[in-house]
C-alpha cells in the first residue's frame, strides 16, 4: 500500500504513505512480486499526489527535504546536547512508555538513512502530533494486539508509517485504513468487503489482519522483522526475488544489502526514525505526550442492524463523531446481517449496552420497505424510490434480478451513506469510455450533485482513464451476468436486459468487430470485473491495453515488471491485476 501526504500548513491529505523515489513510505502490498508503485517516476507520483488529496498528513515538501539532507555526504544536522531528559510515566500507567519499554528491533541508529527519516520527523513534528492525536481512540487496542502475539512492540508505531494512524486514510491505488490493505491483501487475510462494510476501514479487524499477516511474514523469514516490514511494504514475492538474486551472486541477504525498491529501502529507517525519537524525545526537539494506559473506545456488540443516527443520539454524540471511530461503516446503517459491532467512547460503552438490550429492535433502524407485488421488476422499484438497481440488489443480497411476488425488500437511502463526511472513505472510479456523471451516480446509489461536489471542476469534462472520488461509496456492487446461449446476439440480450449494444459493449469491453461465443459469460448492469491476465493479440501495444482497461501504463509495467523498453508479442500474457499468494 502506498500514499502521499500534506505540508506543514498547508495540508495535502494522506494516500497512505511517503511518496516518490527515497520517500514513500510502506502499505501492506498485495502479497506478490511488484510494490505498487514502482515503474512511476518521481514527476508522475507528485502530480498524482498534488490533484488527489487524501485523508491523513505527512507534509508534502518531504522529498526535497529528504533529498536535501540524505542524498550528499554532507553531515546531517546534530541533535541537541543540552536538553533536558524527557520524562517518561511508568510503563503500567501510559501507553506511549509501555511501547517504548516492549523495543525490540535493532536500532540501527549508526545507519545513515535512519538519522536522515529522524531529522526528517524531528523537523515536521506537525505531521508527528497530527498522527499521534489520532492514534488515542485506538492505540489501546493496538498495543494489547501486539502484545498478545509477543511481537516487538515497535509494530504499534507503524500505522504513523503507513497511515498517519487515520483509519480512513486512502490511497489512490485503492490501499486503505490505518494498515492500508490493499484490496487483493485483504481478500487474503479474510477481511470483509462488501457494500454495507469495509474491514480494511474498522480500526479493530484491520489490526487484526494486519498483524496477523506481519507474524506470517517473520515466520516465513525465520524471524528477521526487517524482512518481514520489507515484505509487508514491497510483497513477498519482491523480496524473495531480491534474496534469490543475492544468493546467486554471492551476496548478504539481510534486509540492508538486498536490492528493493525505493520505497521499500526507505520503509524501515521511518519506522527505526520513530524509534529514535521515541528513546530521547527532547533530544531531538520533541516533545511527546502523555497517554494514560487505558482504553478510550469499547467495541460494543450489536443486536441486530442499527441505523447511525440513532446509535449517536443513544450516545449522545454527533454522527460525525461516531463516524470517525467506525469508518468501516459505509451507509446510513450496520449490516443487517453481517458485522456487528460499534466502536464507541469507553466511558458510554455501559450505558449503550443497557439501553440496547432493553430497546425494541424495529427502533433502531429507520428504513422503508417494499412488498413485491404483480409486474414489479428490480428496475421499476428502482426508479419509484430514486435509487440504483445494483444498491437494491446489494441491499437486499440479491445475485441477480429475480424477485417473488410478497417479497418483502429492503429500499436503500439514496446517496451512501445518509449523509457524507469528511471522515468517511471514499471510492475511487476510473471513468470508462462512455460513462457519464449520471451512469456513475446510478451504479453507486449517490446524486450525480454529490459527485460533482466532491470532485468540483474535475468532472465538468469525462475521459477514460480519469479518476474520479465517489464520496462515502463501498465497493462497487457485483454487475448481473449472463451465459451468452447458442444464437444470441448483442441485441437480443440488450432487449432482454433493458439495455442498449452499446452500455454491453462499453461495459465488457468490446471492441465493433468482437463476436459472442455460447458458454462465455458478459455483464448486462455494469461494468465485468477485471481479468486476472490479458493474453496480447496481434496489432496490440501496452497503451492501447492499457487504454482498454482503464488503466495507466505505468501500472501494466509495473504489473509485469517490465521497464520502458520492454516490448510485447502476440500470444503473450499480461498480469491485469497483482498476485495473491501465501
Amino acid at each position: 500500500m502506498t500514499g502521499r501526504r500534506g505540508q506543514p500548513i498547508r495540508l495535502y491529505p494522506l494516500v497512505g504513505c511517503l511518496f516518490a523515489a527515497g520517500l514513500v513510505a510502506g502499505c501492506a502490498s498485495t502479497p506478490g512480486n511488484n510494490a505498487r508503485t514502482a515503474g512511476e517516476t518521481s514527476e508522475a507520483r507528485i502530480s498524482r499526489w498534488q490533484v488527489e488529496p487524501h485523508p491523513s498528513t505527512v507534509p508534502a515538501d518531504a522529498e526535497a527535504a529528504i533529498q536535501s539532507t540524505g542524498s550528499s555526504q554532507e553531515p546531517i544536522p546534530a541533535e541537541k546536547t543540552d536538553y533536558v531528559p524527557h520524562h517518561w510515566p511508568k510503563p503500567d500507567q501510559d501507553l506511549w512508555s509501555k511501547i517504548r519499554a516492549g523495543f525490540e528491533l535493532d536500532p540501527n541508529s549508526e545507519r545513515r538513512s535512519v538519522r536522515v527519516w529522524t531529522q526528517f520527523y524531528a523537523t515536521h513534528t506537525d505531521h508527528l502530533s497530527a498522527s499521534l492525536q489520532r492514534a488515542r481512540p485506538f492505540l489501546w487496542h493496538v498495543v494489547q494486539q501486539v502484545e498478545k502475539r509477543d511481537m516487538p512492540t515497535e509494530i504499534a508505531l507503524l500505522p504513523i508509517v503507513e497511515s498517519g494512524y487515520n483509519p480512513a486514510a486512502k490511497s489512490y491505488v485503492g490501499a486503505s485504513g490505518l494498515w492500508q490493505f490493499m484490496p487483493g491483501t485483504a481478500d487474503h487475510m479474510s477481511l470483509p468487503r462488501d457494500w454495507w462494510y469495509d474491514g480494511r476501514n474498522d480500526p479493530i479487524a484491520s489490526t487484526d489482519a494486519a498483524l496477523n499477516y506481519l507474524q506470517n511474514l517473520n515466520e516465513r523469514y525465520n524471524g528477521d522483522w526487517m524482512l518481514a516490514l520489507a515484505a509487508y511494504n514491497a510483497g513477498p514475492g519482491r523480496v524473495d526475488n531480491a534474496i534469490a538474486r543475492a544468493e546467486d551472486e554471492g551476496k548478504p541477504t539481510d534486509y540492508w544489502d538486498l536490492d528493493l525498491p525505493k520505497e521499500t529501502s526507505e520503509y524501515v529507517p521511518q519506522l527505526l526514525a520513530l524509534r529514535r525519537i521515541m528513546m530521547a524525545p527532547s533530544r531531538f526537539g520533541v516533545n511527546w505526550p502523555a497517554l494514560a494506559n487505558e482504553p478510550r473506545t469499547r467495541v460494543v456488540k450489536l443486536p441486530g442492524q442499527i441505523d447511525m443516527k440513532i446509535a449517536a443520539q443513544m450516545l449522545d454524540m454527533s454522527e460525525d463523531n461516531l463516524r470517525k471511530l467506525n469508518p468501516g461503516m459505509r451507509r446510513w446503517a450496520s449490516d443487517p446481517s453481517g458485522h456487528a459491532e460499534l466502536l464507541v467512547p469507553a466511558a458510554r460503552a455501559a450505558a449503550f449496552k443497557s439501553e440496547l438490550a432493553s430497546i425494541n429492535p424495529a427502533k433502531l433502524i429507520h428504513s422503508e420497505r417494499h412488498i413485491v407485488r404483480r409486474g414489479d421488476s428490480l428496475s421499476r422499484i428502482a426508479q419509484t424510490y430514486h435509487v440504483s438497481v445494483a444498491s437494491l440488489r446489494q441491499a437486499n443480497g440479491l445475485s441477480g434480478n429475480r424477485i417473488t411476488v410478497g417479497e418483502n425488500l429492503t429500499i436503500p437511502k439514496p446517496g451512501s451513506p445518509a449523509r457524507a463526511t469528511s471522515s468517511e472513505p471514499s471510492q475511487t472510479y476510473v471513468v470508462q469510455s462512455g460513462d457519464t456523471l449520471w451512469h456513475i451516480a446510478q451504479r453507486y446509489s449517490v446524486s450525480v450533485s454529490a459527485l460533482k461536489q466532491a470532485n468540483g471542476h474535475n468532472v465538468a469534462t469525462l475521459h477514460p482513464g480519469q479518476q474520479i472520488d465517489i464520496p462515502g461509496a463501498a465497493k462497487p456492487p457485483a454487475p448481473t451476468t449472463v451465459v451468452v446461449q447458442r444464437g444470441d446476439s448483442l441485441w437480443s440480450i440488450a432487449q432482454a436486459n433493458d439495455v442498449s449494444v452499446a452500455d454491453l459493449r462499453r461495459w465488457n469491453r468490446m471492441g465493433s468487430n468482437s463476436a459472442l461465443s455460447p458458454g462465455t459469460t458478459i455483464s448486462v448492469d455494469g461494468p465485468s470485473q477485471l481479468p486476472d491476465f490479458y493474453e496480447v493479440e496481434p496489432g496490440d501495444s501496452l497503451w492501447s491495453i492499457a487504454d482498454r482497461f482503464s488503466m495507466q501504463v505505468n501500472t501494466l509495467r509495473s504489473l509485469n515488471d517490465m521497464s520502458s523498453h520492454s516490448k510485447i508479442q502476440p500470444g503473450q500474457r499480461l498480469r491485469l491485476q497483482p498476485a495473491v499468494s501465501g
